[in-house]
This record gives structure tokens, sequence and C-alpha cells, in this order.
């Protein structure tokens, strides 16, 4: 290939990015690139990605995928900051994650009028964990299922105690919004929290905002069990 090709392959690619992903979708994956001009080998592409990337034409996304969303997403900390406070000084070695759905309120087509915190923490460690946030006033159920599940319902100061989920994604105890969107997709079914309508509004509405890490997604996803194909059309398409 002369360098002439590789300057035409290079500005083909740009041309097609503009022409078919600009205006159509916020991602997009490596694949999806590379069928924009399939004659161009895996490297070199790759090296295009890089050049690109610096250029400001489009943005990392985790793993394979790309992005036109120039600023991360920053998720509201306000939210979980007194409960984490606590627990810290309870047990200041413990392994945990927390998130809320208070921390999504602007992004939800509904109103939410009361609100749900997640609390993650080992199996051994949850029994008392629920002691010692009931004993501070929250109203908290342990790791709700079936029955249980089925009952549930959300009053003030709500907290749901879940075991931890491997190699989950948190920063200073607070889950990133990755592990914050594929957990809400579990719950909203389990605990009948909202239709998967809302969550995909939801979902729609952070990844506009600002820019995910969807490679972490979907790998958290897969290991949440749950089917990546509905999710990656959701954020291609939204």
């Amino acid at each position: 290939m002369t360098k002439m090709n590789k300057i035409d392959f290079k500005d083909l690619l740009r041309n097609e990015i503009e022409k078919k992903l600009k205006g159509h979708q916020q991602y997009f994956s490596r694949e999806d690139l590379r069928n924009l001009v399939p004659d161009v080998r895996l490297g070199t592409l790759n090296k295009y990605l890089v050049d690109f990337g610096k250029e400001g034409i489009l943005y990392g996304a985790g793993r394979g995928w790309y992005s036109f969303v120039k600023q991360s997403f920053k998720l509201d900390r306000v939210p979980v900051k007194r409960i984490i406070a606590a627990m810290e000084k309870k047990y200041p070695l413990l392994s945990f994650s927390v998130w809320s759905t208070e921390q999504l309120k602007s992004f939800a087509h509904h109103m939410l009028a009361r609100f749900v915190t997640f609390v993650y923490v080992d199996r051994d460690a949850m029994g008392g964990v629920y002691d010692f946030l009931k004993d501070s006033g929250y109203d908290v159920w342990l790791n709700p299922r079936g029955n249980d599940a089925r009952k549930f319902s959300i009053g003030g100061k709500t907290v749901v105690i879940r075991p931890t989920i491997t190699r989950e994604r948190s920063s200073g105890h607070v889950a990133d919004i990755e592990k914050v969107l594929v957990d809400l997709l579990v719950e909203a079914s389990d605990l009948k929290l909202m239709d998967e309508d809302e969550h995909s509004r939801i979902l729609g509405n952070v990844i506009a905002a600002g820019r995910v890490d969807v490679g972490a997604l979907l790998n958290y996803a897969k290991r949440r069990k749950l089917k990546t194909e509905g999710l990656i059309e959701r954020i291609k398409f939204i």
C-alpha cells in the first residue's frame, strides 16, 4: 500500500465517520468503524483511530469502543456521602460500594418521589452491616429475593444490602456509573423499581450527558449474567 493510498483510506474513514455515524449515534465499536473501510488492516485502522483521538474527531469509550461525547460522565456523589462516611467510620477496613437512585433523578423521565440506596458488601459482612444500618435509623432490606422482593417497598432512608459482585467498579466506595447502570437494570426487574422503558431513558440521558466506558459496562453486564445484545443496541441507537 503506497503512502498516497494510506492517506486516501484515512480521509475515506474520516468522511465515512462524518457521513454515516455522526448525528446518528453517540457510541460505536471498532468493528463498526472497520466495516466502513473493510480493506484497511486492523493495525492501520488502530493508528488512524489514535490520530482521530488526538484531533478530537472521536474519543475512547472503553476497550473496543468510541464515542463523539467529549466529556467523561461525572456521577453526583452527594446522595451517598453520609452513608459512606458512617460505614467508613464503623468499618474502616471493609471493602464495599454504594449507589443510590437519587444520583440518577435528573436523568429520569418520571420524577422519582422516593429513593433507595444499594450497599454491596462481602457476604460474611452483610449481617453486621444490616444491624449497624438498622440501628442507625435506616429502613434496611437484607438481600431481598423471592417473597421478600415481592414485598419490597421504598420508604424513608431505604437501603438494600447485596453481596459484592466480582470485580465491580467503584471509586472511594462510590459505585462507578457503569456499575450503576447495569445494577439498575437488574434491580428494576427484581424489585420492580421501574419498567424497562424508563431504564432505557435513564441510560440514554446518562450516556449523552457524559462519556461512559462501554467496554467496562458490557463486561460487568456479562458478570451479572445479562444478555448484552439489547444493551449494545440501546447504547448505539439511544
